[in-house]
């Protein structure tokens, strides 16, 4: 029950990052976003391991470019996704990647002619019907675009998900795992922008406190949630990683004014139920 309390935690943590993402995106481009909530956090982490006597050297360099190469992919796409949608919108579709972690175990059980779940499939099509719900009313004049790509964070960070696992079979410890992805995200982020804008936005005691919150509780959220991997309860887990979607829509209106409509909030609904079932199907086959 304790670590699965720390996932009500963590998604607490990451509803005012995404908060203070949308913040700061009045003054920073997506990637500089990125690499501001990367450098801090691949700070900490460096310290603590100093600290610990610990050791950065890794074998599984491939692996871990893989997986942080599609988990900050999925960050930046969905930090423009943030700055251009609602921001309960903006998380509902980050957290569509345990429909999309299905539909690929489906995928690939039906190339590889093996049988599949009937539930896991039954999860992604109510999943994604409720999508559906949640875009047609929100959606204004020219944000369309914003939201298939947003769409597609879910997806790629089910990849980063299965790249993760993939990790922790090989005994690689998390925090190593989310030091790197935080060091490629540094890397991305800065590279990215200065390649792009060609110089960076000067930081100011106005933009500063969003930058500053939305990397504390990064860390934070990402501390968390590697205390509820532990957890036995799959289901409570599971609910609980989903209210980072209700926490973020009620930021949404006590920051930004923006209130959700009924069929958006039966989308919600829907979506925090298939997706609670996909997980739960999932972790019991794994």
């Amino acid at each position: 029950m304790i670590k699965s309390l720390w996932m009500l935690v963590a998604s607490l943590l990451f509803a005012l990052m995404a908060a203070f993402a949308r913040m700061g995106a009045s003054d920073f481009s997506a990637l500089e976003l990125v690499f501001y909530r990367s450098a801090f956090g691949a700070a900490v982490i460096a310290l603590w391991v100093w600290a610990q006597g610990f050791t950065l050297r890794t074998p599984l360099v491939r692996a871990h470019f893989m997986r942080s190469f599609l988990g900050t992919f999925a960050l930046t796409i969905w930090f423009y996704a943030i700055s251009k949608l609602p921001l309960g919108t903006a998380m509902t579709l980050n957290y569509t990647s345990p429909l999309y972690m299905a539909l690929i175990v489906i995928f690939l059980a039906v190339k590889n002619g093996e049988s599949f779940s009937r539930a896991s499939a039954a999860a992604v099509v109510l999943g994604f019907f409720g999508v559906t719900l949640v875009l047609k009313p929100e959606l204004s004049p020219g944000q369309t675009f914003p939201a298939l790509v947003g769409l597609t964070s879910g997806f790629f960070a089910a990849l980063a998900y299965f790249q993760i696992r993939q990790l922790s079979r090989m005994q690689e410890p998390e925090w190593r795992i989310v030091f790197y992805f935080t060091l490629f995200g540094t890397v991305w982020g800065l590279g990215g922008h200065l390649l792009l804008a060609g110089g960076m936005t000067p930081v100011t005691w106005d933009n500063a406190p969003a930058l500053l919150g939305m990397a504390v509780t990064a860390t934070g959220a990402q501390l968390a949630m590697t205390r509820s991997w532990g957890s036995a309860n799959t289901l409570l887990t599971a609910v609980f990683q989903y209210s980072a979607i209700v926490f973020a829509a009620g930021f949404g209106l006590a920051f930004f004014d923006e209130p959700v409509g009924l069929m958006s909030a039966a989308g919600i609904a829907v979506i925090l139920v298939s997706g609670v079932w996909a997980a739960v199907i999932a972790k019991k086959k794994s």
